[in-house]
């Protein structure tokens, strides 16, 4: 597995790192928390970009 940041994210989907955190919040794009503070580092496997890109792409295009 490859995990990428929220901020690499943001920049592939160019929009704020705000919005993937709502997109995430929804259920909408899966991410891990490692760690259990409130600080804790997220990370968004590079699949699951692909499948996000695949998904909306159909519905977009």
């Amino acid at each position: 597995m490859e995990f990428i940041t929220r901020k690499e994210a943001s920049e592939i989907f160019n929009v704020s790192e705000r919005t993937l955190d709502r997109w995430i919040e929804k259920g909408v794009l899966k991410a891990h928390k490692f760690g259990k503070s409130r600080n804790s580092s997220v990370r968004i496997e590079k699949s699951e970009i692909k499948k996000f890109l695949e998904k909306n792409k159909k519905i977009n295009g």
